[in-house]
């Protein structure tokens, strides 16, 4: 992929990515206000909770079959590359329809283990077994969507995956505003497992006009079948585990002081924010390439797109993280200051999410050289250093969790995930015989110091706003508008000026865009 190209889909990427977030913001926001902190609420986070844990077998689907479908693409004819993905979808199909049959008829025995407090209620008890007996129905869409999405990414098709959640937030938010008297959150539940098939059914075009049809073809023994599962369980397993290490985060915060699990998690919300909409955006595009490069054993090609994707993600996350650092206050107040939650709440999380903020520079790399290594079908050294990764973490906890409380859990995080991170680095330099480390720490020093001189310059700026207007709504809301401007404006005239190269290349094809016209 072109530099031209892999800029451009990483910007409408991300653009679709935010549209995404804001809708859910607003789906969020018409959940609370329609059905507030009731067991009704309480029913739906629940059962969806339990379909976004199995959609982790999806994401492992996903994420290793698209360098195989890339060999495909450029080893084999159309009818083999055809077969073998049909041969998936009939086989995926299959486990995930044995999954759901499973769970429903298992959803009572589900809700008295894992939601005992809905027991008390024989009403509360019922709706939840039947919400989760409707929901669980996603779980087909879901894998028949893992299938096309992957096979849309091996093409360089980023925006249909890109945008899905934007088709589903719709459906959920057309059902909030002019149906939920009607039908409640039976409707609702109905409404989620549409909104996942809006999701599969926008993908379904694109992947016709790259020639693929669906045929009733299966065998279960094929050795490609074979390897794509044996690849699939580290993933799955390293996406669970991250999922394990929140949960042991906030089991050493139910031990620290009410409110410690609150201030955790909204900090928590508020780091992988912007993680969720650069890096992941920014890892989607790149991992496809990467395969390519990797299928064709062009290996200069392969570490090119690598130290682009690693700058690019340095040119964004580390500023945000700065930003996020200074402004956590008026951004926390802004957003969730109202009601019971007060001052001390703000404090609390604010504290948290000071210590938490570098740890999305960590999520971002981690997640480019996650889909490097994946990109060279080595999907243990990822698994492997997530359980290091919890170990560390672990440690780390109870050495700080007694000086610092809830800070120091956050801190924790961003601790092991810098080490796992950085060992990560050196083992990928390692396994591909160097990939300019020097070139990459040069490039990180730039950045960092345009960050600082844009993190003073955001320091003053709402210290001015904060004396003039107050910590109140209109002053936080003040200060984040005007430190946006103005930060953008100094930190990348300073990175301008200190020839970071993509960054360079941005601005020219900009030029040339404004010429042209």
């Amino acid at each position: 992929m072109s530099k031209d190209k892999f800029i451009k889909n990483s910007a409408i990427v991300m653009l679709l990515i935010i549209l995404g977030k804001f809708l859910a913001i607003v789906r969020d926001a018409l959940v609370a206000a329609k059905f507030g902190a009731t067991y009704t609420a309480d029913i739906y986070n629940f059962s969806i909770g339990i379909v976004y844990l199995l959609t982790t077998i999806s994401y492992g689907l996903t994420t290793t079959f698209i360098p195989l479908n890339t060999d495909h693409i450029k080893n084999n004819t159309k009818e083999k590359r055809n077969r073998f993905v049909n041969n998936v979808i009939n086989s995926y199909s299959i486990f995930t329809i044995l999954v759901t049959v499973i769970i429903f008829f298992l959803s009572k025995y589900i809700v008295l283990i894992f939601g005992s407090g809905f027991s008390k209620d024989p009403v509360v008890f019922n709706t939840s077994v039947n919400v989760i007996r409707l929901m669980v129905l996603s779980l087909i869409f879901v894998s028949l969507q893992s299938v096309i999405t992957g096979v849309l990414q091996s093409h360089n098709e980023f925006y249909e995956p890109a945008a899905m959640s934007i088709v589903s937030n719709v459906v959920f938010i057309v059902y909030l505003f002019f149906f939920t008297e009607k039908y409640g959150i039976y409707g609702f539940a109905l409404a989620t497992v549409i909104g996942f098939l809006a999701q599969l059914l926008i993908n379904i075009p694109k992947y016709k006009k790259l020639g693929y049809r669906y045929e009733s073809y299966i065998d279960l023994k094929d050795e490609e079948l074979k390897k794509m599962v044996s690849l699939m369980l580290p993933v799955i397993i390293s996406t669970s585990l991250i999922q394990l290490n929140n949960f042991i985060n906030r089991a050493f915060a139910v031990n620290i002081f009410e409110g410690a699990v609150t201030a955790l998690d909204l900090s928590n919300k508020l780091n992988t924010l912007a993680y969720e909409v650069f890096a992941i955006g920014i890892a989607m595009v790149i991992y496809p390439t990467l395969s390519q490069y990797a299928s064709g054993e062009n290996l200069k090609e392969y570490k090119k797109a690598l130290l682009k994707g690693i700058n690019v993600i340095f040119i964004i996350m580390v500023p945000a993280a700065v930003a996020i650092a200074i402004l956590r206050i008026p951004l926390i107040t802004l957003l969730f200051k109202r009601g019971a939650f007060d001052d001390r709440a703000v404090t609390l999380t604010a504290n948290a999410l000071l210590f938490y903020s570098p740890a999305m520079i960590a999520y971002g790399l981690r997640d480019v050289l996650n889909k490097a290594f994946y990109s060279v079908k080595d999907t243990n050294t990822p698994m492997i250093n997530s359980f290091i990764g919890i170990i560390i973490n672990i440690g780390i906890n109870i050495v700080l969790v007694k000086y610092m409380g809830v800070s120091g859990l956050t801190l924790a995080t961003s601790i092991s995930s810098a080490i796992i991170t950085i060992v990560m680095l050196i083992k990928l330099d390692k396994k591909l015989n160097g990939i300019n480390l020097r070139y990459i720490f040069t490039s990180l020093l730039k950045i960092m110091f345009a960050s600082l001189i844009m993190g003073v310059v955001i320091f003053i700026i709402n210290n001015k706003v904060n004396v003039l207007f107050g910590m109140n709504m209109k002053g936080s809301l003040i200060s984040l508008i005007c430190s946006l401007i103005l930060g953008s404006l100094v930190y990348f005239s300073i990175i301008y000026l200190l020839r970071i190269e993509e960054f360079l290349y941005l601005v020219n094809l900009v030029k040339d865009k404004i010429h042209r016209s």
